[in-house]
């Protein structure tokens, strides 16, 4: 049952990007690659102080989960910056519901059905979320060359 959710979140995310149009994909997905990089170093750093452990999808991807850090949260991003992007408040209200729905229900969810181990409290992984969301979007913002 876990590898096929972890499946799904491999392949749903990436089946949502036929929807975009080629201009959108190309704007935001820098942010998306940015969002990889330091998805990656706090995968790294929460292995390291086991905040979170997550299974993958295949035997190698112990320390990164890849369905999530290499596909979802990126695609996902590339879809709220598309709606969101140059509303920041708007932007940091549906970020900041995401994450509250990702630390207080999707998480508690994994460890119950066994997808992730881990000490990290839901209050600490919703600052981590908040930090990553407007990181990213000050990111996009200074890509377009609207500064911070």
């Amino acid at each position: 049952m876990t590898k096929i959710i972890l499946w799904a979140v491999l392949i749903g995310p990436l089946l949502t990007l036929i929807f975009l149009k080629k201009e959108t994909l190309r704007r935001y997905m820098p942010s998306a690659l940015f969002l990889i990089v330091l998805n990656t170093l706090f995968y790294q750093i929460a292995w390291e102080y086991n905040w979170w452990k997550e299974d993958g999808v295949f035997g190698w991807d112990k320390v990164v989960n890849i369905p999530w850090n290499y596909v979802a949260f990126p695609v996902m991003i590339i879809w709220v910056l598309k709606f969101t992007f140059e509303r920041f408040w708007v932007y940091f209200f549906v970020n900041l519901g995401l994450d509250i729905f990702f630390s207080y229900i999707w998480y508690p969810l994994e460890f119950k059905l066994g997808l992730a181990t881990g000490e990290i409290k839901a209050y600490q992984n919703l600052l981590i979320l908040t930090f990553l969301s407007l990181t990213i979007y000050f990111f996009q913002s200074w890509q377009e060359g609207d500064g911070f």
